[in-house]
């Protein structure tokens, strides 16, 4: 399983200093979102801020683009030195399409919007031929709401998912033996008012600051 520390989640230099303090206890990457404020109704990061990430620290990046199969932004994404890239199934106007513009990188896979199941997720996925997915949990733009999904039924996909959204540490222990799993680790389960409590829990120790050590 691998752990992907939410750009957006906070700063710069906490989200640089988390992924170093965990790089010795999990398989870490970075989770970058972006967002047009269209398809998505929020705004994200910049692409160039990929290869920023990259330079100072982080050595595996996934990419979360909500934003419109047309939008400029995806010539600089797709230039960019993102391991993995998922663009939105529901972006595009046809599966021909979508077929179409996954070929143009092989990087490239599919993320969904949570209105379908995970069922139908297998079977678009069977269709298109695609071997990973990312799955949100949450509609986007929405403080308060449940997740759509029972994550058990992960466990019956044969393929690499990656769970976005409403990961907890109960989360992390479900899934920390499937090597077919990645969690994005957001304001649930590290980055709130209990912080370095989330962190000692993690690394089976106390905190300290990679910064610091």
């Amino acid at each position: 399983m691998q752990l992907s520390l939410s750009y957006i989640c906070d700063s710069w230099p906490v989200i640089q200093n988390t992924y170093k303090r965990l790089e010795p206890y999990c398989d870490m990457g970075l989770h970058m979102d972006f967002m047009d404020g269209s398809f998505v109704p929020r705004l994200g990061c910049h692409p160039e801020a990929i290869d920023e990430a990259r330079k100072h620290f982080a050595q595996h990046i996934d990419v979360h683009a909500m934003i419109t199969c047309n939008n400029p932004a995806w010539e600089a994404i797709l230039a960019s030195s993102a391991d993995v890239i998922y663009a939105h199934y529901e972006s595009f106007h046809s599966e021909q399409q979508c077929v179409d513009f996954l070929s143009r990188d092989p990087r490239l896979k599919l993320a969904f919007k949570p209105f379908h199941t995970i069922a139908q997720i297998d079977d678009i996925c069977d269709r298109l031929n695609v071997d990973n997915f990312l799955l949100m949990a949450y509609n986007p733009g929405i403080k308060v709401q449940n997740s759509f999904y029972d994550l058990n039924t992960l466990t019956d996909t044969q393929r690499y998912v990656t769970i976005d959204g409403g990961v907890t540490y109960e989360t992390y222990k479900r899934f920390e033996d499937h090597d077919n799993i990645r969690l994005i680790a957001g304001s649930k389960i590290i980055f709130n008012e209990h912080y370095k409590q989330n962190i000692q829990k993690l690394t089976n120790g106390p905190y300290i600051s990679a910064i610091e050590s």
